[in-house]
């Protein structure tokens, strides 16, 4: 439960009960709270003495229950099987893709350095040293049609 959400229960509490009433509605509550978790915990004592093992409070939950007290190991492993197979084979037929993915991502990467690096080294008049008719063009200060004059524009000056 977040800040947001306590901030409103306490604001709905003082608005239904009132700022002086409102001590002893919660000491009420603490009290209810108090009986509900005796009475679990007298509840999960009269079940283990029946069944003949220890239960705690928390087992009580169904599912938590018939996996402790019900099931046996194989039982369990006779259920949890075939979906750790199922998991396994996922894994298997999605590595692949996995694989193809970042191999993708390489040549992605690759080709956008080599777009830009033959974007800088090559100019309009077929010069090699980034520059068009001598001047120099790769300055982060100039504007981007500054930037991009005379050369080809480059994946980072797109993005």
């Amino acid at each position: 439960m977040g800040g947001t959400e306590f901030l409103v229960i306490i604001l709905i509490a003082i608005f239904l009960w009132g700022p002086d009433k409102l001590p002893k509605a919660l000491a009420n509550l603490r009290r209810f709270i108090s009986k509900a978790r005796n009475m679990a915990s007298n509840a999960a004592a009269d079940l283990s003495r029946e069944i003949g093992t220890d239960i705690k409070p928390e087992d009580l939950n169904p599912k938590t229950f018939v996996r402790k007290h019900i099931l046996t190991e194989e039982d369990q492993e006779m259920l949890t099987n075939p979906l750790k197979s199922t998991m396994r084979d996922l894994q298997d037929g999605t590595k692949p893709l996995q694989e193809g993915l970042a191999d993708a991502t390489r040549d992605i990467e690759t080709t956008r350095r080599n777009v830009n690096r033959g974007a800088i080294t090559r100019g309009t008049n077929g010069s090699s040293n980034g520059s068009a008719n001598g001047a120099a063009t790769g300055s982060d200060d100039a504007p981007a049609a500054e930037r991009t004059r005379g050369r080809s524009a480059s994946f980072d000056d797109v993005t």
